[in-house]
Protein backbone atom coordinates (compact mmCIF):
# COMPACT_ATOMS: atom_id res chain seq x y z
CA UNK A 1 0.00 0.00 0.00
CA UNK A 2 1.48 3.13 -1.02
CA UNK A 3 0.54 6.27 1.10
CA UNK A 4 1.02 9.98 0.84
CA UNK A 5 0.91 12.94 3.23
CA UNK A 6 1.09 16.39 2.43
CA UNK A 7 -0.25 19.77 4.23
CA UNK A 8 -0.74 23.12 2.74
CA UNK A 9 -1.32 26.52 4.51
CA UNK A 10 -1.82 30.10 2.53
CA UNK A 11 0.63 32.68 2.13
CA UNK A 12 0.48 36.39 2.27
CA UNK A 13 -0.15 36.62 -1.12
CA UNK A 14 -4.01 36.42 -2.42
CA UNK A 15 -4.12 32.55 -3.43
CA UNK A 16 -0.63 31.27 -3.55
CA UNK A 17 -0.21 28.00 -1.34
CA UNK A 18 2.84 26.69 0.22
CA UNK A 19 2.42 22.91 0.30
CA UNK A 20 4.83 20.49 2.18
CA UNK A 21 5.95 17.01 2.40
CA UNK A 22 8.22 15.75 3.81
CA UNK A 23 10.91 18.03 3.64
CA UNK A 24 10.20 19.19 0.31
CA UNK A 25 8.31 22.38 -0.52
CA UNK A 26 6.30 23.54 -3.59
CA UNK A 27 4.21 26.43 -3.82
CA UNK A 28 1.16 26.72 -6.10
CA UNK A 29 -1.04 29.75 -7.08
CA UNK A 30 -3.42 31.06 -9.47
CA UNK A 31 -3.09 32.94 -13.09
CA UNK A 32 -3.85 36.57 -12.68
CA UNK A 33 -7.55 36.08 -14.77
CA UNK A 34 -8.33 33.86 -11.68
CA UNK A 35 -7.02 37.11 -9.55
CA UNK A 36 -3.94 35.19 -8.70
CA UNK A 37 -0.18 36.32 -8.37
CA UNK A 38 0.61 33.65 -11.23
CA UNK A 39 3.67 33.10 -8.86
CA UNK A 40 3.39 29.23 -9.30
CA UNK A 41 2.04 26.22 -11.16
CA UNK A 42 -2.04 25.98 -10.62
CA UNK A 43 -3.38 22.84 -8.95
CA UNK A 44 -4.69 21.60 -12.20
CA UNK A 45 -1.10 21.73 -13.78
CA UNK A 46 0.38 19.81 -10.11
CA UNK A 47 -2.12 17.54 -11.51
CA UNK A 48 -0.95 16.98 -14.34
CA UNK A 49 3.11 17.42 -12.73
CA UNK A 50 2.55 14.16 -10.69
CA UNK A 51 0.97 11.92 -13.79
CA UNK A 52 3.84 13.42 -16.07
CA UNK A 53 6.59 12.59 -13.35
CA UNK A 54 5.30 9.29 -12.72
CA UNK A 55 5.08 8.24 -16.22
CA UNK A 56 8.62 9.29 -16.80
CA UNK A 57 9.59 7.39 -13.64
CA UNK A 58 8.14 4.10 -14.41
CA UNK A 59 9.42 4.29 -18.40
CA UNK A 60 12.77 5.04 -17.15
CA UNK A 61 12.90 2.39 -14.66
CA UNK A 62 10.95 -0.34 -16.74
CA UNK A 63 13.42 0.39 -19.99
CA UNK A 64 16.89 0.33 -17.69
CA UNK A 65 15.49 -2.73 -16.10
CA UNK A 66 15.34 -4.17 -19.31
CA UNK A 67 18.59 -2.43 -20.46
CA UNK A 68 17.05 -0.43 -23.51
CA UNK A 69 17.94 2.97 -24.34
CA UNK A 70 14.74 4.97 -23.10
CA UNK A 71 17.02 8.41 -22.96
CA UNK A 72 14.92 11.23 -24.22
CA UNK A 73 11.92 10.01 -23.14
CA UNK A 74 9.09 13.24 -22.71
CA UNK A 75 5.52 13.19 -21.45
CA UNK A 76 3.13 16.31 -22.33
CA UNK A 77 0.29 16.60 -20.62
CA UNK A 78 -2.99 18.54 -21.05
CA UNK A 79 -6.07 18.90 -19.23
CA UNK A 80 -9.64 20.32 -19.76
CA UNK A 81 -12.74 20.41 -18.25
CA UNK A 82 -16.11 21.40 -19.16
CA UNK A 83 -19.71 20.79 -17.25
CA UNK A 84 -18.10 18.54 -15.16
CA UNK A 85 -16.25 16.37 -17.31
CA UNK A 86 -12.78 15.90 -17.27
CA UNK A 87 -10.07 15.22 -19.91
CA UNK A 88 -6.45 14.03 -19.47
CA UNK A 89 -4.45 14.20 -22.69
CA UNK A 90 -1.14 11.95 -22.44
CA UNK A 91 1.55 12.42 -25.24
CA UNK A 92 4.39 10.14 -24.24
CA UNK A 93 7.49 10.33 -26.69
CA UNK A 94 9.70 7.64 -26.97
CA UNK A 95 12.83 7.97 -29.13
CA UNK A 96 12.66 6.80 -32.32
CA UNK A 97 15.82 4.54 -32.44
CA UNK A 98 13.65 2.19 -30.31
CA UNK A 99 11.81 -0.91 -31.85
CA UNK A 100 8.21 -0.52 -32.40
CA UNK A 101 8.19 -3.72 -29.98
CA UNK A 102 9.86 -1.89 -27.02
CA UNK A 103 7.88 1.59 -28.04
CA UNK A 104 4.58 -0.69 -27.90
CA UNK A 105 5.54 -2.36 -24.52
CA UNK A 106 6.91 1.18 -23.09
CA UNK A 107 3.54 2.92 -23.69
CA UNK A 108 1.66 -0.09 -22.11
CA UNK A 109 3.76 0.23 -19.10
CA UNK A 110 3.02 4.34 -18.97
CA UNK A 111 -0.54 3.08 -18.33
CA UNK A 112 0.52 0.77 -15.15
CA UNK A 113 2.04 4.38 -13.37
CA UNK A 114 0.81 3.89 -9.64
CA UNK A 115 -0.53 8.21 -10.32
CA UNK A 116 -2.48 6.74 -13.85
CA UNK A 117 -3.95 4.22 -11.98
CA UNK A 118 -5.25 6.57 -8.81
CA UNK A 119 -6.35 9.00 -11.81
CA UNK A 120 -8.71 6.00 -13.72
CA UNK A 121 -9.34 4.10 -10.77
CA UNK A 122 -11.74 4.70 -8.18
CA UNK A 123 -11.24 7.76 -6.21
CA UNK A 124 -13.04 8.51 -3.03
CA UNK A 125 -12.17 12.03 -0.83
CA UNK A 126 -13.31 12.09 2.50
CA UNK A 127 -12.96 16.24 3.93
CA UNK A 128 -12.93 15.99 8.17
CA UNK A 129 -13.10 19.41 9.82
CA UNK A 130 -9.55 19.09 11.93
CA UNK A 131 -6.81 20.23 13.58
CA UNK A 132 -3.11 20.37 12.24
Amino acid sequence: MDKATLSGKGEAARYRVALTARQHTIIADEPPEKEGGDTAMTPYELLLASLSACTLITVRMYAERKGWDAGGVAVVTELETEKGDTRIVRRVNLPEALPAEQRERLLAVANACPVHKVLTGKIAVETLLGGN
